[in-house]
């Protein structure tokens, strides 16, 4: 397997924030699709965005070319919200943009 960038407690706490000012503080757009280890489990920034509910940095995310359907450890963020009881707003949001299941 090949190794993963962990995501630092700042980049959390910047999803979190649901600020995008924050966000682009601790994330270039190098690293919208790229997947991070949150403990042993590897998310992508939409991804994480989508499992903690932050509307804002989704948004942002999605209208600044991060792929809809980027799989970390392979699961889509839609499939991220299916299983951490996204909200249907988010789940209606990613499939507009073009989120699949698989």
């Amino acid at each position: 397997m090949l190794s993963a960038q962990k995501m630092t407690q700042e980049k959390m706490k910047a999803i979190y924030s649901d600020d995008i000012a924050t966000f682009k503080k601790q994330f270039a757009p190098g690293d919208y699709n790229k997947c991070f280890l949150v403990g042993d489990i590897l998310y992508s920034p939409l991804g994480f965005s989508v499992m903690s509910d932050r509307k804002n940095i989704i948004n942002f995310l999605l209208d600044n070319k991060a792929n809809v359907n980027k799989k970390c450890q392979n699961k889509t963020p839609l499939e991220v919200a299916d299983e951490t009881k996204g909200t249907e707003e988010i789940k209606r949001i990613l499939i507009a943009k073009g989120g699949n299941r698989n």
